[in-house]
């Protein structure tokens, strides 16, 4: 019987996070929403990370990364639905990434919960899932 895994859409933060740990015995955040569950993030979430990569020696890295997690694209009609959360959030990009997880029924994993405070949507953080 296959074990049915959760379902998580990655904010940038986590992704950043794994890529500038110094080396530790300490999983990164990453790592560990990796062994809870399936991880999806946007493409835009994706075209952050990539800029990342301009800036370092980390080219294969970031490759290995974005190849382990669903990207998802992004479809016209979720700008139709930008409204639902632009005066709850912070920018316009952050309403889209909050339409990408309703429309996909996938709760956000950040370690920066308080970007999405009030906005209907299950928020986690890392700690979370470590204590899970």
């Amino acid at each position: 019987m296959k074990l049915k895994k959760d379902k998580y859409l990655l904010e940038t933060d986590i992704l950043i996070q794994h890529l500038t740990m110094h080396e530790s015995e300490k999983l990164s955040g990453l790592e560990v929403a990796l062994t809870k569950g399936v991880l999806f993030t946007t493409v835009l979430n994706a075209a952050e990370v990539k800029l990342l990569e301009l800036e370092s020696d980390n080219k294969e890295c970031v490759d290995g990364i974005l190849s382990g997690i669903h990207i998802l694209g992004l479809h016209f009609r979720y700008a139709a639905n930008v409204d639902e959360f632009y005066p709850k959030t912070q920018s316009v990009r952050d309403s889209l990434f909050c339409v990408t997880a309703k429309i996909n029924k996938l709760p956000i994993l950040t370690d920066n919960p308080e970007r999405y405070e009030n906005i209907g949507i299950k928020v986690y953080t890392t700690d979370d899932l470590r204590n899970l």
